[in-house]
């Protein structure tokens, strides 16, 4: 540990123990520092792993433990190296395809119309998570593609396997991507649909007003202290008023239901041949009849 410490600069030696510090690949007349962040899931959050590797100009290969907070050596080629890398990206790649299964999930929950109450709160850890994945393999493929340009001429350097390297950290990149997309899509639909929400129930507080409006205006004028009112001297006005106010209830409530269907009669007659599903069945029916012919 000494022996390799002294031989590196005192302030790479900050960044081998800074355990935060992202993918990072530098290097000197005497060796190089390749630091690479990759992540995984400990106490039910989300962290980064740095791991640094030092390579001296022999080609003797160094990964820092930070548990012993020792340099362990590996082969003297950059093969044990690209396995190491190799190990860390499977495991992230393995991280990164349970988030998306999880996105897939609250998708189709969503589309589903199955509104959970902690949508809100599920959806800003995914969020969070798969953006800060996209980032980090961003920062690990910057670096790594440093790295293999620096000692890509060399005979011994295993090249087409740090190409495969940098195409699954590609491809997980637009997939970490791709899916940070689908959750701002997620976020969009489930604000419409709690203001669809939000608006139904607008509406039934409106159509309760309309309903009651007209009967507090009946009770309102024949409550009024006024000579030669309606039913006044009649020994069966509370009856007649009773039955005016209970007619005039039942009136709109029936007449509800009824603007409904005649609404929907209308909304299909005039919209029913732009239904998607007619066009994708008529469209089917054309494919197969001239298959057939």
């Amino acid at each position: 540990m000494k022996d390799i410490t002294q031989s590196i600069n005192s302030l790479h030696v900050e960044d081998i123990k800074n355990k935060e510090h992202s993918s990072y690949f530098f290097t000197t007349n005497e060796y190089s520092l390749l630091i690479t962040r990759f992540f995984d899931l400990r106490d039910d959050s989300l962290i980064g792993i740095s791991i640094p590797y030092v390579i001296f100009n022999d080609d003797s290969t160094y990964r820092y433990n930070r548990e012993s907070e020792e340099f362990i050596p590996l082969a003297q080629n950059h093969t044990s190296l690209y396995e190491s890398v190799e190990i860390e990206l499977k495991k992230s790649e393995k991280l990164i395809m349970i988030y998306i299964d999880e996105i897939d999930k609250l998708e189709d929950d969503l589309y589903m119309r199955k509104l959970s109450p902690i949508f809100l709160d599920v959806w800003f850890d995914l969020k969070k998570d798969i953006t800060r994945m996209e980032r980090i393999l961003e920062r690990a493929s910057v670096a790594l593609s440093i790295y293999v340009k620096h000692y890509s001429e060399k005979d011994s350097f295993p090249h087409d396997g740090f190409v495969d390297v940098m195409e699954h950290i590609e491809r997980y990149q637009r997939l970490s991507a791709l899916n940070s997309s689908k959750l701002d899509t997620l976020y969009s639909y489930y604000n419409s649909l709690k203001s669809d929400k939000m608006n139904k129930n607008v509406y039934a507080l409106t159509i309760l007003s309309g309903i009651f409006l007209p009967l507090n205006l009946v009770v309102g004028f024949f409550g009024m202290n006024t000579e030669n009112l309606y039913f006044s001297g009649n020994a069966f006005g509370t009856i007649f008023v009773t039955i005016i106010l209970a007619s005039l209830l039942l009136i709109f409530l029936a007449a509800i239901p009824l603007i409904e269907v005649i609404e929907r009669l209308i909304l299909r007659r005039l919209l029913g041949r732009f239904n998607l599903y007619n066009t994708l069945v008529e469209k089917i029916k054309k494919i197969s009849l001239f298959n057939s012919e």
